[in-house]
């Protein structure tokens, strides 16, 4: 077990904790509440991530370890989004137990979770390559930020801290934005969406993951999260005349993923330079955000009026 690690994530919880208490003050709100599910979502988070990495990687863990892979604590096991949601679940049930509205009190977190997410991904500094992409072969990148080095003096793409870095931008984006309040949950909504996006890039440059073969699990599971938001997105708006005009966004995202996909199958199947494989996810990715934007703007005007 590394220690830094558990003990950055520990001061990740207490900063995030202080965030949200005066976000909760500023709004008038007790700290109660957050603080309860600061706490709840920490304890379901870790237990959530081991539960989730064990069923999705059974075939891999339980015949190897049985029941005890649910008490080993390598960082490794653990999934990152089964985290997210233990968090998530945690804020839900704070709001059941202080009988307020769960959509008031995510929207609240909402920013502040992506700071824990920027947090948590810096941490993983501390877990020596776990975070390390491939190779950095251009010597004027290997440095920090860019790449970190083994014990053996190699450099390899420090995609962690890119992670933390995305994780900060839609952490500042979202903590400053006003007109997402008038939308019960659509803060928590976008903030949610917007660190799904970029994480199925960052999950293509890891070279270490949760895997079925070529397919990275986390990366399904941010796909996943982000057509069921385009979805609820859709069903939030007034039903325009025909099944497509209301939910075209959605099943262009699964196109999207398609796109995805087959960048993934070329990026481990093909010769073909990994640079035109990431070119073609970013357009997918960009495509993501666009079909975002058009529910989102669906949303104001039918429900804000404008």
């Amino acid at each position: 077990m590394n220690t830094f690690y558990w003990l950055t994530l520990l001061v990740t919880l207490l900063v995030s904790m202080a965030c949200l208490a005066i976000r909760a003050k500023k709004r008038g709100m007790k700290t109660a509440p957050v603080f309860t599910g600061a706490l709840l979502g920490a304890a379901l988070a870790l237990a959530m991530s081991k539960v989730l990495y064990a069923i999705l990687l059974s075939s891999k863990v339980w015949p190897r370890y049985g029941w005890a892979s649910l008490l080993r604590m390598d960082a490794a096991e653990f999934s990152f989004i089964g985290g997210c949601l233990g968090m998530t679940l945690g804020m839900v049930l704070s709001a059941k137990l202080f009988k307020i509205r769960a959509a008031k009190l995510l929207s609240l977190f909402a920013p502040v979770g992506a700071l824990m997410v920027a947090g948590v991904r810096g941490a993983e500094i501390f877990l020596d390559m776990q975070g390390a992409g491939a190779y950095v072969e251009n010597e004027a990148f290997a440095r920090m930020p860019f790449a970190i080095s083994n014990e053996w003096g190699e450099w390899f793409w420090a995609v962690f801290l890119l992670e933390s870095l995305f994780a900060l931008i839609v952490a500042a984006v979202f903590a400053v934005r006003k007109k997402e309040d008038r939308i019960p949950s659509l803060r928590f909504e976008r903030v949610v969406y917007y660190l799904c996006v970029p994480q199925i890039f960052c999950e293509s440059l890891r070279a270490l993951g949760m895997r079925w073969g070529f397919v990275r699990i986390e990366q399904v599971l941010c796909g996943v999260i982000i057509e069921g938001l385009l979805i609820y997105g859709c069903l939030q708006c007034a039903a325009p005349k025909g099944f497509w005009k209301r939910f075209w966004p959605c099943l262009a995202a699964i196109g999207c993923v398609g796109v995805i996909v087959g960048v993934e199958f070329g990026l481990d199947k093909t010769q073909i330079p990994d640079v035109f494989w990431y070119c073609v996810m970013i357009a997918a990715l960009v495509g993501f955000g666009l079909l975002e934007n058009v529910v989102t703007a669906r949303r104001y005007r039918q429900q804000i009026g404008n």
